[in-house]
């Protein structure tokens, strides 16, 4: 059972708007992906709420180039940890000119990502 409002909290006006039968579905739509309750809780934290949250959509293109991203960051992450283990394993290990292109082909790779995450982050500001 939930607990009894004091007079002050107690919602007693009723407010009215006019919609078509396309921006209720569009309100319908939000109040369901935002996983409110009701109509009444989605617009009073919508109208009431101080800080206005921006909501952001991407495309399937946007999505394949950051999973893209993903894969290519996880290899980088793999060859960084063989040198390490390289490294860890054997005290008398030396770099060696493999190891050093392994070194290029890392940073190759996150200037790449790098240069990506800025030309996408400049389109969503």
């Amino acid at each position: 059972m939930t607990p009894r409002k004091s007079p002050k909290q107690l919602r007693t006006i009723q407010f009215k708007i006019y919609l078509t039968e396309a921006e209720k579905q569009k309100i319908i739509t939000s109040v369901k992906q935002e996983k409110h309750n009701s109509i009444s809780d989605y617009a009073r934290e919508r109208l009431l709420k101080d800080r206005l949250s921006k909501r952001i959509t991407v495309s399937a293109e946007y999505i394949r180039i950051f999973k893209t991203m993903d894969y290519n960051l996880t290899k980088i992450g793999t060859n960084l940890n063989q040198v390490a283990h390289k490294l860890n394993a054997y005290n008398t290990y030396m770099l060696t000119d493999e190891d050093g292109q392994t070194f290029k082909a890392c940073f190759e790779h996150l200037k790449n990502c790098y240069v990506l995450l800025g030309q996408h982050l400049r389109k969503i500001n």
